[in-house]
């Protein structure tokens, strides 16, 4: 079997390079050998949530592993052939559960059967994807290229308790390469404020304020207040155009007013609407081991972070085919 030998120092020299290099070691039916792990973070190594990463992807292909513990900086991964099945993983903290479920969404669906994950932790992150930005931005892209994923969010959870319980059922896919370059007008958006167990009337001041400055035509604002094992608040813009949808977040955070975050969102949703691109940063990083997997594909987006700019380089260096980036375009 190949090995692949990866710097864990490259570009933003974050966990990304850990979980991708995961994803491609079980598609490609290469060895992974990671050195430096998380090096450019302020504690490098393995935790909680890196760590259920490894143990997942392990499961799932049978894989034989060494370095597998708290704070290992090398790891070394050999994986076998991808099994369906019932799978639950709960990290044991509040790190983030959407990373470990995209590490082996993948290459769960190219099983021949459907595959039942529970997942316990954090559901709602600084630094990792939302689940209700995994529900309404990254699935519904996934599904245009023939993706098959149903979520089922039990109970969320913030940081720093935790406590998040969901379910996805993956089912066995053949990814199709899309070209979705024009996002088209916008026909609809709705604002809603998500809290939990917080004082002085959060959600309904974040909306208050977000009505009060901005221009963007909304056609309903909402308070929500979801099943959680901790408390918390998130606000969401959800914005559907004539050919894709998306729903911006951003989370609120201890000391932080509530004006303060719907100020803060309201300037991520300008920022997205001054371009006419489909994908914004985040879903830019998130689409591109699809379009790998999909053989191909073409989106418009907004930038590329050094995040992302990474992602690329690991893509290629286990495949030896780079996406590309130019005109505002990313392509494989």
């Amino acid at each position: 079997m190949e090995t692949i030998i990866i710097d864990g120092r490259l570009g933003e020299g974050g966990g990304q390079i850990l979980r991708s290099s995961l994803t491609l070691a079980m598609l490609l039916g290469k060895t992974l050998e990671i050195h430096h792990i998380r090096a450019g973070r302020p504690k490098p190594g393995l935790m909680r949530q890196h760590l259920t990463c490894v143990q997942a992807a392990q499961r799932i292909s049978n894989a034989a592993v060494t370095g597998a513990e708290l704070g290992s900086t090398r790891l070394v991964f050999s994986p076998g052939p991808i099994k369906a099945g019932d799978y639950q993983f709960d990290i044991g903290s509040a790190g983030s559960t959407t990373l470990v479920f995209q590490t082996i969404l993948l290459p769960l669906m190219q099983c021949g059967e459907a595959s039942t994950v529970e997942f316990i932790g954090g559901t709602h992150n600084p630094g990792a994807p939302p689940l209700t930005f995994i529900k309404r931005s990254f699935l519904p892209l996934l599904r245009k290229m023939s993706g098959n994923v149903e979520l089922e969010a039990k109970r969320w959870g913030f940081m720093p308790v935790g406590g998040g319980h969901w379910r996805a059922l993956i089912k066995p896919s053949q990814l199709s390469p899309v070209e979705c370059l024009e996002r088209g007008e916008l026909e609809s958006s709705r604002l809603t404020a998500y809290e939990v167990g917080l004082p002085n009337r959060v959600a309904e001041r974040e909306l208050r304020k977000y009505k009060e400055a901005t221009t963007i035509p909304v056609n309903e604002y909402r308070v929500r207040q979801p099943v959680a094992g901790s408390p918390g608040n998130l606000l969401t813009h959800d914005l559907v155009f004539e050919n894709s949808n998306i729903c911006l977040t951003h989370l609120g955070r201890p000391r932080i007013s509530a004006e303060k975050v719907a100020m803060e969102l309201l300037n991520k949703v300008q920022e997205y609407l001054a371009t006419d691109a489909v994908l914004e940063e985040h879903l830019a990083d998130q689409m591109m081991l699809p379009m790998v997997v999909a053989g191909g594909g073409c989106f418009s987006c907004t930038h590329l972070s050094l995040h992302a700019e990474t992602n690329m380089e690991i893509i290629s260096r286990f495949t030896g085919r780079p996406l590309s980036f130019g005109n505002s375009r990313l392509s494989y």
